[in-house]
């Protein structure tokens, strides 16, 4: 059983590692890409979790949960038109770590494993910004700013599941991404192929869907603990996707922060554990 939920997780962090490749391919602006993408889920999850209880889109940290989906999404996306994958995916990466900080004022105090994960990360970011260069780009803050929102996102979602069932706090997050997207589609001009169809189609029902059941199906069988040190591996596959369909090579600096990045939130996993 252990193999299985270890051979579940690997396959849940392919699929999300090809999302960025899916997002480039459509050729969307990202916020009108999220939305297809978060209102086709909440579409399909609505009769799979059957009990809904709208006045619970209204809680506080439910709504911001939502909020934080859309937003962690539409700043990903949008870096990843700026800067390379490589850079984008594990800045966006540092969200563990911001949520961490988080924590900590919410009454979750860091301890010297959890400094020195912030410490590492906060290397690994500084090597990625590349002192060397006069000129930064615009797309790092963005992707920066995906990583604090994924922060926000774990934390609040955190805090959502003492009140709703993981599956049911999906279809919420949905649907308030959706309504926060939902005038992104009269404020861009895009066109909507069949082609652009499939691609938001594969990136709703197996990006999101099946990823989401596959994580579920694997907690079941492994701990918490291996699953989040596992979904480290999403970087990597995002890097390796970008090589092969994009032929971008990350530099050096960027493979050694993104080393310190994953290897201090890695850290903070096993602090929050033990």
């Amino acid at each position: 059983m252990k193999r299985l939920g270890i051979v579940e997780m690997i396959v849940t962090t392919v699929i999300w590692g090809s999302i960025p490749i899916l997002a480039l391919l459509s050729d969307l602006p990202s916020p009108v890409f999220v939305f297809f993408r978060v209102f086709l889920t909440s579409l399909f999850l609505f009769p799979i979790v059957k009990k809904i209880r709208p006045k619970l889109l209204l809680k506080i940290t439910i709504l911001l949960s939502g909020l934080s989906l859309a937003l962690n999404w539409i700043f990903l996306f949008y870096s990843i038109r700026l800067v390379q994958v490589s850079e984008a995916i594990l800045l966006y990466y540092t969200g563990p770590i911001f949520a961490t900080i988080i924590m900590h004022f919410l009454g979750e105090r860091i301890n010297g494993v959890k400094l020195i994960s912030i410490l590492l990360a906060f290397g690994g970011i500084i090597l990625i910004l590349d002192p060397t260069e006069m000129s930064l780009n615009l797309g790092i803050y963005v992707a920066l700013l995906s990583g604090l929102f994924y922060g926000i996102l774990a934390v609040t979602s955190k805090l959502s599941t003492k009140l709703v069932s993981s599956k049911e706090l999906v279809l919420y997050q949905t649907i308030i991404a959706s309504a926060l997207t939902f005038p992104f589609l009269f404020a861009f001009k895009f066109s909507f192929t069949l082609y652009t169809a499939i691609i938001v189609l594969v990136a709703a029902l197996v990006n999101t869907l099946l990823a989401l059941f596959l994580w579920y199906d694997a907690l079941t069988k492994i701990s918490v603990q291996l699953a989040s040190v596992l979904s480290y591996l999403d970087p990597v596959f995002a890097i390796i996707f970008a090589y092969i369909f994009l032929a971008q090579m990350p530099s050096t600096m960027t493979i050694v922060g993104g080393i310190l990045i994953i290897v201090g939130g890695i850290i903070s996993i096993f602090a929050e554990t033990f």
